[in-house]
């Protein structure tokens, strides 16, 4: 009986610090996300900002990188906290 009591004690002390562990990694996570998540919702207001009146976009040389970095915006949008 007081094996299994030792036994018990240790499985529960070393679950605890297990399970605090992955709680602290996870509070860690999901800070980062939402850092990114900010981040590229600030890129996205910026570029929107920069082309107001849509002068970039209709320009020959600028339009073509403009519209290509739109598109990484659009793929960068789909990873944004909602």
């Amino acid at each position: 009986m007081l094996t299994l009591s030792i036994i018990l004690t240790v499985v529960i002390t070393t679950s605890f610090f297990i399970i605090r562990n992955l709680i602290l990694r996870n509070e860690r996570l999901e800070d980062f996300i939402i850092k990114q998540s900010e981040a590229i919702t600030a890129c996205d207001q910026r570029l929107k900002q920069l082309d107001q009146k849509g002068s970039f976009i209709a320009d020959d040389e600028i339009g073509f990188f403009f519209k290509e970095v739109e598109k990484i915006q659009e793929a960068l949008n789909e990873f944004t906290l909602k």
